[in-house]
């Protein structure tokens, strides 16, 4: 059967999100697209979840706190009825996915290609990156980190100590984009995590 897949699964005037639902049935699955990215980047991974997985792909406002965009999503779950999400976030949208994951409750994270050991120079990302880091409120749930390429040494242990679990996994495929230059492997560890 194929997979269920319908468009504009949020839409708020300000600011805008937009989205499609993959899928029905199962662990609700997030995909965040990075800011300025399309979440058409996400359908060969979401397609595939689907088969188990119930999938929202989402494309976070181009603009905002990244502490905003976290509430809006966590309102965005409270909307859909459930509890407990796995998200998912690429680049910057891993910031907000894994700030969701320090303030509310997630089922797990997985960080693509976004060490949370900042500061970057961007006022805003810091800010998160702090509170996630040391605020008051830990990540207390399953946190996978995906990198193309190495991260900086000691990093992983870095993660480890602040979100007890966290395992790191590279990919070595070089790139930004591991989890589409490595589907399957990517889809097999965003499965493993949402049992």
């Amino acid at each position: 059967m194929p997979t269920l897949h319908s468009e504009d699964l949020l839409r708020q005037p300000e600011p805008e999100w937009t989205g499609e639902r993959w899928g029905a049935e199962g662990r609700p699955v997030l995909l965040l697209t990075e800011s300025g990215d399309d979440r058409s980047a996400w359908w060969p991974v979401a397609a595939r979840l689907a088969e188990d997985l119930a999938v929202a792909v989402l494309d976070l406002p181009e603009d905002g706190p990244i502490g905003d965009q976290a509430e809006t999503l966590a309102q965005f779950v409270a909307n859909l009825g459930t509890r407990a999400p796995v998200v998912v976030g690429h680049g910057r949208a891993a910031i907000v996915a894994s700030l969701f994951a320090a303030r509310y409750v997630a089922h797990g994270v997985v960080s693509v290609e976004q060490a949370l050991d900042g500061p970057g120079g961007d006022p805003d990302a810091d800010a998160a990156l702090a509170e996630i880091a040391a605020g008051p409120r830990r990540i207390e749930c399953r946190y996978l980190a995906v990198f193309g390429s190495a991260p900086a040494p000691g990093y992983p242990a870095w993660l480890e100590a602040r979100v007890p679990g966290a395992v790191c996994a590279v990919y070595g495929t070089g790139d930004r984009f591991p989890h589409l230059s490595d589907p399957e492997r990517f889809i097999e560890d965003v499965s493993a995590l949402a049992v």
